[in-house]
């Protein structure tokens, strides 16, 4: 066998002669970056993943909720119940996110950490002294951008909730104002934000270009926190934020300044659907588009504590007339949801197995968009 084979090899030689030269392919340089726009289409989202499972290892996705392939373009890091906001008028991104120096215990800094759109680098980073922003499950209404971002409002607890005033040019932390009994940030003009109360109240504080208070108002109760709790989590409609409870009444409040004005409540449910218990529910459960309509998860046969599961089909109204307009009908059950923006939008939907479902707002599906195993995005931000 041994003797065989060497009387071929001379004769495969010379068959491999007669072959073509196979061309050296160039070494590919390292590192190897891509960048984004610094100003992204309007079919792009914020997908913020709170992971539960290592909350250390939250992050920030960007999707392309209108694309088949390559729709996660890149996310920036937001640890430990981190909260996040975009500025409309930076190409910048805001994470308030806390560290503790041996991973989960040890001593903690928290920090404002400032990310550019296009590299998605980190650019900044504004260190909060006195340890104490407020680590709950993330919302939009816990980190704002006020007076053309000139002002970053940082919700802190210590356990009495307060609001830090970061001026966003210089990095310097103003000031810290106490909402003690209230809670989370809606911005109200360009120097005042509201807060909602534990008395079924609203607090407004109004400040100067140095972050010092100048006008507080407390807003008589206008809601029961044992009857029909509002949620905490509004859609802002131009200077208007529609609040909603538990069973399904809408209480728009005027946040032009900080000079709140109640204004008349009105229903999502007929008294038949209200027979039927049909409620809002879910995490982030209500958006609006460019043309001022309002989106909410509704859910039948709601009951005291169902607010938490999200729902069935998303009911759209015309917050002008304060009727519905049409109703879509869910492939599965959705626990937030958010809008893209533009003349075409798209409705994306964080279902109840934590995957992006998205239709268009007829109604049609479109396509599902995974953030990756084991994840979280139950806030989603619609681009600028």
């Amino acid at each position: 066998m041994q003797r065989t084979m060497l009387k071929a090899l001379p004769a495969l030689l010379m068959a491999c002669v007669g072959l073509p030269a196979i061309a050296e392919l160039e070494p590919e340089p390292i590192p190897s970056v891509a960048t984004l726009p610094s100003v992204y289409p309007d079919s792009w989202i914020f997908a913020h993943d709170v992971n539960f499972n290592a909350m250390i290892s939250g992050k920030v996705v960007i999707i392309d909720a209108a694309a088949d392939t390559r729709e996660y373009k890149g996310f920036v890091d937001a640890s430990m119940m981190a909260n996040f906001v975009e500025s409309k008028a930076k190409p910048l991104l805001y994470v308030a996110e806390s560290f503790y120096s041996r991973g989960t215990s040890g001593d903690r800094t928290d920090v404002i950490s400032i990310y550019e759109k296009a590299t998605l680098k980190k650019t900044k980073e504004v260190i909060l002294p006195n340890k104490n922003r407020a680590q709950i499950v993330a919302s939009k209404y816990m980190l704002k951008l006020v007076n053309d971002d000139k002002y970053l409002l940082i919700l802190a607890f210590t356990p009495a909730a307060s609001v830090i005033i970061m001026d966003t040019e210089s990095g310097e932390l103003l000031n810290e104002i106490s909402v003690a009994g209230c809670n989370l940030i809606y911005p109200a003009g360009d120097h005042g934000f509201a807060s909602l109360c534990g008395n079924g109240g609203m607090k407004t504080i109004a400040f100067d270009d140095s972050g010092k208070e100048t006008k507080r108002t407390d807003i008589p109760p206008f809601f029961s926190v044992d009857d029909d709790p509002l949620f905490d989590k509004p859609v802002y409609i131009g200077d208007t934020a529609y609040f909603f409870s538990y069973q399904s009444k809408v209480q728009p409040v005027d946040l032009t300044t900080p000079d709140a004005e109640l204004l008349p409540a009105w229903s999502l449910v007929s008294e038949a659907e209200a027979k039927d218990n049909w409620r809002p529910g879910g995490w982030q459960f209500a958006t609006s588009d460019d043309s001022k309509l309002l989106y909410v998860v509704m859910h039948k046969n709601g009951y005291n504590g169902s607010h938490k599961f999200g729902g069935e089909e998303i009911w759209v109204y015309n917050t002008t007339t304060q009727k519905r307009t049409k109703r879509i009908e869910l492939k599965k059950n959705a626990f937030s949801i958010e809008l893209t923006r533009g003349d075409n939008p798209l409705l994306v939907v964080t279902n109840t197995e934590m995957g992006l479902d998205v239709y268009d707002t007829n109604g049609k599906y479109q396509r599902f968009i995974s953030v990756g195993d084991s994840t979280m995005p139950i806030v989603l931000h619609k681009g600028r």
